[in-house]
């Protein structure tokens, strides 16, 4: 919902075939599961076929969303939460949000630069996108933004490796494979030129236009691990 609506971001969402089919599963259904190079009958498949639009309109069952009620804005949220009960944000160093999965320094970090290696964007386009959509930002502040954090090398990679076993280099070779040559181009021995969308960007980083960001980006706390360097598997990823 932060990121579509059923037509345009404006539109409310409904629950219906259709969108079960075009955005919560990517055009990948039940139906397309049952294919010659499986296994998988029919009988396998039953529990996760959709009722047909027929079925559903003569019972007179409609999926709708709280957020169709609520609008959905992480921000205007998220200040209010810090209004009425504390809530604790933080900086991150891969994006200017400092409300999202602040409890996790993975999210944010290892996560989010897989998500940039295999897809050639991170999360900070997805904070923009939906900034310019809320008319908080212009496209070209949001150029700008992208341009700032998009190739920030991810912080904290030493305690994912301290918990996994690994050296650092180890770590890194399994973190280079999951590059799509699409976006990355190996130029010399472990060393990559990234060539996603954001490279034709050609905007020069100016921080005087992302200054009122503070307005709406509130970071209220100092979220460290210099205290407790422990990795928690379960539960919040930060001790303070």
């Amino acid at each position: 919902v932060e990121q579509v609506g059923m037509f345009s971001h404006e539109q409310e969402v409904e629950m219906s075939r259709r969108y079960r089919e075009d955005h919560d599963l990517f055009t990948n259904d039940e139906t397309n599961l049952n294919k010659l190079e499986n296994d998988l009958t029919d009988d396998d498949l039953w529990q996760f076929k959709y009722p047909d639009d027929k079925s559903i309109n003569s019972i007179g069952v409609r999926g709708i969303y709280l957020s169709n009620f609520v609008r959905w804005d992480p921000v205007a949220q998220h200040i209010q939460m810090i209004k009425d009960y504390k809530y604790q944000s933080a900086k991150f160093s891969r994006t200017f949000d400092t409300y999202d999965h602040v409890d996790c320094y993975n999210y944010m970090n290892l996560h989010d630069y897989l998500k940039l290696l295999k897809h050639g964007y991170s999360k900070v386009t997805d904070h923009v996108c939906r900034e310019i959509r809320h008319k908080r930002i212009s496209r070209d502040q949001g150029i700008n933004l992208i341009r700032k954090y998009e190739l920030v090398n991810p912080d904290y990679l030493n305690l994912f490796s301290d918990w996994l076993g690994l050296n650092m280099n180890s770590l890194q070779m399994v973190i280079d494979r999951s590059r799509d040559i699409k976006y990355w181009e190996e130029y010399d021995l472990n060393k990559f030129k990234f060539n996603g969308i954001s490279k034709n960007f050609n905007t020069t980083i100016d921080n005087d236009k992302t200054q009122k960001l503070s307005d709406y980006f509130i970071s209220n706390s100092k979220i460290s691990l210099n205290k407790k360097p422990k990795y928690i598997t379960f539960g919040k990823g930060f001790e303070n």
